[in-house]
């Protein structure tokens, strides 16, 4: 069926009035000057009105159709996935996801395997209800491999954020801690398989309540919050271990954001931070960017109060090259149940590192944020997709006063870490990760088969599906 915009069916309507009256008239003078009847005058007269009531129903059939297009949902699909609307806008929900596929090759003997696994596979149901309540859902049906850095429960976030000014927005429930940089974006857009050390000794996701918002048009961005508290690189859902809270704050300039300084607009730094009592807590482990561990605490060693993190960090994009440096500090007291008298001691861990990407077919490169693709690759066509290159330089460092007594036996004090990677997205949907790593430890074992008994080495790859 065709429609006609309203304007237009209202002209042809006003015209086939028009029409029929005219011909009426018509009719009607040549019956007089032919000098008819009064029976047929009357019968003309009577189909003049049969006509215009004919008229007038299809008008308002017209205005009750367009009624109720009005009121209907409006539905879409596209490359963001798939979405439902309600025809006052009161009413939106967003289904999207991402699935994982990687694969690990050790080329030096280590005690993993090589291995293919499905790292991720996420379902996401977003929107808001009534303008200004969003919510977010996530779920991961992933194998998960066991990692310091994520969440591997089926339920990832679920929260309610409560946006009617950019500039003071109330969010709640379970979501990412606003500490480190590299753990904010979205996991489908990072650029390569694990993040980086610093990640490590901040806090993922955890149960809580944060205010947040961005001022001067984003020139400055800030967030603070009150959490259960988890462990360094950890996640929760619920607090086991103790009564305490943790305040968490997040602060981030971008001081030439609104200047006429184009090449300095996007570049930015801040400060992240977390403070708490977490005593009886369970203690983090550390592990490489292809995911072995090298540091753990002895099974006598619990977490036993203040922790303080620090997280200075910044970020800088301009066309096609975007790079970012996080530092991350983090203090904390720990118990050893060793004999009859316990020990308790406070150790300082940090981690570093610098990363850039540089999109090689000229695509604006916005950190955490996936490329428009301007040419997809399709068998057939002249487009092969966005190509990036990625370099990751870092190191982490434990606080040497932890050997031997709380460390386990044959972790290391530190590694240091550089990584080369090239990402392929084919399109919007379709993303591919050729990664090589490169480890060396400070410490550890050097008997066969242990973790730091070499460098590690490894290819890795991922092949990324989402909508």
């Amino acid at each position: 069926m065709w429609h006609y915009p309203a304007m237009n069916i209202l002209l042809v309507k006003k015209s086939s009035r028009l029409a029929a009256v005219l011909f009426a008239s018509q009719i009607l003078t040549t019956a007089a000057l032919a000098d008819q009847t009064t029976d047929q005058i009357e019968a003309l007269k009577k189909q003049i009105q049969a006509l215009s009531l004919k008229v007038d129903e299809l008008e308002q059939q017209h205005a009750t159709n367009s009624a109720k297009q009005t009121n209907a949902p409006f539905i879409k699909a596209g490359a963001e996935g798939f979405s439902l609307q309600s025809a006052d806008t009161n009413f939106v929900l967003n289904l999207s996801g991402f699935a994982q596929v990687d694969a690990r090759d050790y080329l030096r003997s280590s005690p993993n395997k090589d291995t293919f696994t499905i790292r991720r596979m996420r379902a996401i149901a977003s929107g808001s209800v009534y303008h200004d309540y969003e919510y977010y859902l996530q779920t991961d049906f992933a194998s998960g491999l066991t990692s310091t850095t994520t969440n591997n429960a089926l339920l990832q976030d679920a929260y309610v954020n409560f946006h009617h000014w950019d500039a003071l927005q109330i969010q709640a429930g379970k979501f990412k801690e606003p500490v480190s940089m590299e753990v904010l974006p979205l996991d489908q857009y990072l650029w390569f398989l694990e993040r980086g050390f610093p990640t490590e000794l901040a806090p993922n996701r955890d149960v809580g309540v944060d205010v947040h918002g961005n001022l001067w048009n984003g020139a400055l961005t800030y967030a603070a919050g009150v959490f259960n508290g988890v462990p360094d690189g950890g996640s929760g859902d619920v607090e086991v271990a103790d009564s305490d809270k943790d305040a968490v704050v997040r602060v981030i300039a971008a001081p030439f954001k609104n200047t006429s300084l184009t090449p300095l607009q996007n570049f930015a730094f801040g400060l992240g931070s977390s403070y708490g009592l977490q005593p009886g807590t369970a203690t983090p482990t550390f592990a490489t960017v292809a995911r072995q561990t090298f540091f753990a605490y002895s099974n006598t060693v619990s977490g036993a109060g203040q922790h303080l993190r620090l997280d200075p960090q910044g970020s800088y994009y301009w066309g096609p090259l975007c790079l970012y440096w996080e530092y991350a500090i983090s203090d904390e007291k720990f118990n050893l149940a060793s004999g009859k008298t316990p020990h308790s001691a406070y150790f300082e861990n940090s981690g570093w590192d610098v990363v850039g990407s540089w999109y090689l077919t000229g695509e604006s490169n916005v950190f955490g944020m996936l490329p428009t693709v301007e040419r997809p690759f399709r068998i057939g066509s002249p487009g092969w997709g966005a190509w990036q290159l990625a370099a990751r330089f870092g190191q982490i460092s434990l606080d040497p006063s932890a050997f031997p007594l709380y460390a386990s036996k044959g972790s290391a004090q530190g590694a240091t870490s550089w990584s080369l990677a090239l990402n392929w997205y084919l399109n919007h949907n379709v993303k591919c990760i050729f990664e090589y790593d490169q480890t060396a430890f400070t410490g550890g074992s050097r008997a066969k088969g242990a973790v730091t008994a070499n460098d590690e080495m490894a290819l890795q790859g991922r092949l990324q599906f989402g909508f």
